[in-house]
């Protein structure tokens, strides 16, 4: 072990694995290996018994942070060395920006977060419900930490007043007109934090990042990539869920798993049947806490968020085109009806 290492003391997970990166990874990209290697590589090396979750979450974080040691193979699962001169000092970009090249674009879409909501938005979609992906960078810049915590990774958009046809998914127009007559709500919108690993340390910071940025939603839900399999956090969870009324459900995927899996845009873009062959008879559903519905919608918060997001308002949008045409639209063709629209005008 480094010297160094050894007397971090209160050195960061972060700054550790930096300094351990160098002896265990080579800077030959041919010569990347996979999640599972080098976990056995430097979990040895640490000051503290972390989690394997973490450590994993870890390598993925700051393998998409220039200044760190650690880069990733594009094109392949695997990690090698970043070297030295190729590490940047950049400052974090303006929230009001998405990322616009293609590396950025690969290395967001490699990223286990991001290939678990991929897979949470397509099973949501089994259970007749209509996913939204929201990305934070697209809101608009305000002061560093007045953002945070403020918008969820996915919405979904259920329906009261709809059933299951031959032609799929369909609204009852009477059942709506009568809803909507009596001022009731004929849709439900759920505010959904995504996490992969849920371990003691972090799970107080990621129950309120979900409480915080779920204010404005019917309902609220912490969805777990990873088994949650220690009684002692499952019970926390469950008394927080209790008392904040959020549902906490656990998909009992791991990380090696989604590590083999392909990008995020790819698990999008399977069929029905590949989805259903290869990756759905993977989850295992634990609920932890079945939280309860709001009383109504927070529209002050939602204007807020409106404000401040494009992809809010046009979440609403969306919301009224499938009101004024009795139909339930997925998102993406209510965005492909809205880019005709734009162009015959």
């Amino acid at each position: 072990m480094d010297a160094g290492i050894g007397a971090l003391g209160a050195a960061t997970l972060w700054e550790q694995l930096n300094r351990v990166y160098p002896e265990v990874l080579s800077p030959e990209s041919k010569d990347a290996i996979n999640g599972t290697k080098l976990l056995e590589k430097v979990r040895g090396r640490l000051d503290k018994d972390y989690t394997e979750n973490t450590i994993r979450q870890h390598f993925s974080e700051m393998s998409q942070d220039p200044t760190s040691s650690i880069a990733r193979v594009a094109d392949r699962q695997g990690y090698f060395l970043r070297r030295a001169e190729n590490r940047e000092v950049v400052e974090p970009p303006k929230a009001s920006e998405a990322p616009t090249s293609a590396a950025a674009s690969e290395g967001r879409e490699s990223q286990l977060e991001e290939k678990f909501r991929s897979i949470f938005m397509r099973y949501s979609e089994r259970s007749n419900l209509f996913p939204m992906h929201v990305e934070h960078t697209h809101a608009a810049r305000r002061a560093e930490g007045i953002n945070k915590w403020k918008f969820p990774d996915v919405v979904l958009l259920g329906w009261g007043v709809g059933k299951l046809t031959d032609q799929g998914y369909r609204l009852d127009p009477n059942l709506l007109a009568v809803k909507m007559s009596l001022g009731e709500q004929p849709f439900s919108l759920q505010s959904i934090e995504l996490k992969v690993p849920l371990s003691a340390s972090t799970f107080r910071e990621n129950f309120f990042q979900c409480v915080s940025n779920s204010k404005w939603a019917d309902s609220a839900t912490l969805a777990v990539a990873n088994s949650i399999d220690d009684s002692t956090l499952s019970e926390e969870l469950r008394r927080l869920g209790a008392s904040y009324d959020v549902s906490v459900v656990s998909y009992g995927l791991s990380s090696e798993f989604l590590e083999s899996l392909p990008n995020a845009s790819d698990i999008r873009k399977m069929t029905d049947v590949d989805f259903d062959d290869r990756i759905a008879p993977r989850i295992s559903l634990q609920r932890i806490s079945s939280g309860k519905d709001r009383e109504a919608l927070d529209w002050g918060h939602i204007d807020d968020l409106s404000n401040l997001s494009p992809e809010f308002k046009l979440l609403f949008e969306w919301v009224a085109h499938c009101l004024s045409q009795k139909r339930a639209y997925s998102f993406e063709d209510f965005q492909k009806i809205q880019n005709i629209e734009k162009k015959n005008a």
